[in-house]
């Protein structure tokens, strides 16, 4: 289920573009006094901050008419943070027949040679799949999914809530600094209309400062797709004066190239070596990837080839032409050639109601943003980059399939230039032939022609899941408490470019590496025999907690650190050793064959190999 979840993500969990700015680099900022990373809690809060969330950052419940939460079959309260996979809803009439319909047409074109595959049958396929994520034609969800919005402190959270939003915002460490009562969090559908998700937004700001602030306006903090939300809430309601600042955290400002190739079907010049040559292995799992890799070739390669097309509009049309918010992550650059193609007529004129103005939004936030700041609200961006298009986990391979994967500048999922927005790429692998002081030590982007260079943190090698990166979060949150106004102030303690960190061993979950440790430390340090052990346990303890404290990351030299404790948490019994993966005979045959089928047949299949089809 993990790796058809990761399938289905490659459609929607996408964020960033290339959108062509021309901007001179500002003077240098007055040289400031440089500040040391300090405790929050010496400082007030002057602003309530607001976290608004990223694409799969919401956790959602299933709810009775009486507002208890559903359970499963194994009475488990159902919640998903994206997707939820209803297998039940393939059962019902429409998506019934529209399954067996198109079992018979995948069976039919393989016999016949040529595509039978109906893009309607995958379309009701996956609406009732997914219905649970499809949105009807007013922007609202069915009845039975949960409103998520918390209209009240982090401090008023329950014990289900709280854990989960640490498990989306793991910053345990700096919410006593700051105060959970400072603290709140936007929740928003990843499937709506957006500019209901920014009235939702504007209603969420104007309680927290009516009922638990003094103050006169709040900090924003969005997230991935939550900059889509700010973007749209500031495209709206700008002018209203409640936001003191935005801290954006790998912010969608201007779409994804790869949601434009999805929609269009723009696919990587070496998608045919990717398909038939491992990546399906890597999607599905050993050894079934093999089987069906070999199965594809049974099909000519042009039959394929429309066979995926059709495939991927059938699942395109519900979760992202239909639905506002994911339209709101094509770049802007491509959108009216996709209203063209794909939006005309009355069907779609619901649909062009809600995303045309975003569009008229994103193609002008530079100065939408620049009319802003000269009101007096500050922005700031911390980015990822270094990475093509699913060139770092399993769960995003499929995003290598793409056009754009191999000339973006990302986090894996964002570019660059959609994150600080206006930043220059060259791609991943490459330099620019250009070098400012605003220039990255690989050579690869540059940031003085993006919004707001001297107030721009980009994190090399970084992915998505920045928050895993507990620099980022923390010099995030020093932002927002208006500790940090400028690179040129905290240059010595948060770089502006920055090596990637992922400390997700240290910091996820209740039975994290530094929580493990503390634990054994605290019921065995008075236990003379357990002496020498404890000590280890305190030296593992002291390299973890200095390696979060550095707010220079060395991506090696982290690792290092997070070995040694996990050595010591096996040593000690508290972790079991991993287990040497075995590869079973059957997995090792189909993968020499896998690799020999490729050897003698290429990227195509079986019948295009045949002399009367060369």
């Amino acid at each position: 289920m993990k790796k058809f979840l990761s399938v289905l993500l490659v459609l929607s969990m996408l964020v960033a573009t290339l959108i062509p700015v021309s901007a001179q680099a500002p003077a240098a900022e007055p040289q400031i006094e440089v500040v040391a990373q300090g405790d929050l809690s010496d400082n007030a809060v002057e602003y309530p901050i607001v976290f608004v969330t990223g694409i799969g950052q919401t956790w959602t419940h299933l709810v009775n008419e009486d507002g208890s939460y559903k359970t499963d079959s194994k009475g488990n309260v159902i919640e998903y943070n994206l997707f939820y996979v209803d297998i039940k809803g393939l059962f019902q009439p429409k998506a019934f027949f529209a399954t067996l319909r198109f079992l018979g047409e995948f069976v039919g074109s393989m016999i016949l040679d040529r595509n039978l595959v109906r893009a309607a049958d995958v379309e009701a396929l996956f609406e009732g799949l997914l219905h649970y994520n499809i949105v009807d034609e007013n922007g609202k969800l069915p009845a039975d999914v949960e409103d998520t919005v918390k209209p009240y402190p982090l401090s008023e959270y329950n014990e289900l809530d709280t854990k989960n939003f640490f498990r989306s915002i793991p910053c345990q460490s700096i919410v006593p600094e700051v105060g959970a009562e400072n603290i709140f969090c936007f929740n928003h559908p990843a499937f709506s209309f957006l500019y209901d998700d920014a009235d939702g937004l504007h209603e969420f700001i104007g309680t927290i400062l009516e009922k638990y602030s003094d103050a006169d306006k709040v900090v924003l903090v969005p997230m991935s797709m939550g900059a889509a939300v700010t973007n749209a809430y500031l495209d709206r309601y700008g002018d209203c004066g409640e936001v003191a600042r935005v801290v954006s955290i790998v912010g969608a400002w201007d779409g994804s190239d790869v949601v434009a190739d999805l929609v269009e079907k723009k696919y990587a010049s070496n998608a045919p070596e990717l398909l038939y040559n491992g990546i399906i292995a890597d999607l599905i799992g050993e050894p079934f990837g093999y089987i069906v890799n070999i199965l594809l070739r049974a099909f000519p390669k042009a039959t394929l080839r429309e066979i995926i097309d059709t495939a991927l509009t059938g699942v395109v049309r519900p979760l992202i032409l239909k639905t506002p918010s994911m339209m709101a992550l094509v770049p802007s650059s491509r959108y009216e050639a996709i209203e063209k193609e794909y939006l005309s007529g009355d069907e779609w004129a619901y649909i062009r109601a809600q995303t045309r103005p975003y569009y008229e939004a994103q193609k002008n936030l530079q100065p939408r943003l620049r009319a802003l700041e000269a009101q007096g609200m500050e922005f700031y961006f911390i980015s990822g980059y270094g990475l093509k298009f699913g060139g770092y986990s399993d769960d995003y391979a499929f995003f290598q399939f793409m056009e754009s994967a191999e000339t973006t500048n990302a986090d894996e999922i964002i570019q660059i230039s959609s994150t600080a927005p206006g930043a220059t790429f060259a791609p991943f692998d490459k330099s620019l032939d250009v070098k400012t002081p605003y220039t990255s030590p690989d050579g690869s982007v540059d940031l003085s022609t993006c919004f707001a260079p001297d107030r721009t943190w980009i994190f090399h090698g970084q992915k998505h899941e920045l928050e895993y990166n507990n620099t980022a979060i923390r010099l995030a949150f020093e932002i927002a408490m208006g500790t940090v106004t400028s690179v040129a102030q905290v240059a010595d303690v948060y770089p502006q470019f920055n090596e990637s960190r992922d400390a997700k061993r240290l910091i996820r979950g209740e039975d994290n590496y530094i929580n493990q440790l503390t634990e054994y430390i605290e019921e065995n340090e008075n236990d003379p025999a357990k002496a020498e052990n404890v000590a280890k346990a305190q030296k593992a303890l002291d390299a973890c907690q200095t390696m979060l404290n550095d707010t220079h990351n060395d991506r090696e030299k982290d690792d290092a650190v997070m070995d040694a404790a996990f050595e010591v948490l096996v040593e000690l019994g508290i972790r079991e050793a991993p287990k040497e993966k075995r590869t079973s005979l059957g997995t090792k045959l189909l993968r020499k064959l896998n690799d020999k089928v490729y050897e003698i047949f290429g990227a195509e299949g079986f019948i295009d190999a045949l002399p009367c089809k060369k």
